[in-house]
């Protein structure tokens, strides 16, 4: 066996353990329990703003999210990687026949890629701090998808949160190191309220709402308890952040 071989066959190795780990059953059956209540949370903000159940809606990723706004929301459609290569803990345990649009976000940067379909509401939700390229590019693609009036409902972990404090003052880094699975990737940056809307002011989108929030209710009920307070009565250190651009 050759030295090339060997070390392929070493990082083919690194990448399938990831994927064991990363995307299997066990991965899905936590994801689904620790993010429940983000679903359920994103679907009230989504009927708070476009109640009408034909609306028009774009899930970005394809989730156990997903199958719930398609319980609501008659016309639905997803976008993301290929379906089948797309295969992290996230993905839904409960299929729907809805159709998906096979597109990497981090390619929005090239407009003749964009599609011409049009939507009332775009969910942005837990994606925006997995992807590499400028947010801003992904926030004009999907204004170029709306609408008149549409909105983005975007949630994204709060990159100012007691945690993350917590961890820079201990030493630690807060971001995990980047994945060798390139299609289940993690967090390559997290944002502050303050950038999440100049993102969204510097693409000319409306800021029709923004709030922290624990979606998480077993990193809420963090161990250390002046931690768990600041969390809760401090609404700048929660773990999430809420926000809803309009075209």
């Amino acid at each position: 066996m050759t030295d090339k071989k060997i070390y392929q066959n070493t990082i083919d190795e690194w990448i399938n353990e990831e994927k064991l780990r990363t995307c299997g059953s066990e991965s899905n059956t936590n994801y689904l329990k620790n993010h429940n209540n983000r679903f359920q949370e994103i679907l009230k903000i989504c009927r708070k703003f476009n109640p009408s159940r034909k609306a028009k809606v774009l899930d970005v990723g394809r989730s156990s999210l997903t199958v719930i706004l398609s319980k609501y929301y008659q016309d639905m459609t997803s976008i993301g990687f290929p379906l089948n290569e797309d295969i992290g803990g996230h993905r839904e345990q409960e299929k729907v026949s809805i159709p998906h649009i096979n597109f990497d976000l981090n390619q929005c940067k090239n407009t003749e890629l964009w599609g011409e379909e049009k939507y009332d509401i775009i969910v942005y939700s837990e994606v925006i701090e997995h992807l590499f390229t400028a947010p801003e590019f992904t926030l004009l693609f999907f204004k170029y998808l709306l609408n008149d009036g549409g909105i983005i409902v975007c949630t994204t972990p709060n990159a100012a949160s007691h945690y993350q404090r917590y961890k820079h003052l201990l030493g630690f880094n807060t971001y995990k190191q980047i994945r060798f699975y390139e299609k289940n990737p993690g967090h390559f940056r997290e944002y502050t309220k303050k950038e999440m809307i100049e993102m969204g002011e510097k693409c000319e989108l409306k800021i029709l709402e923004h709030s922290f929030i624990n979606f998480n209710e077993a990193k809420a009920n963090y161990k250390d308890s002046i931690l768990n307070l600041l969390a809760r009565f401090v609404p700048q250190f929660r773990w999430s952040q809420i926000i809803v651009y309009q075209k």
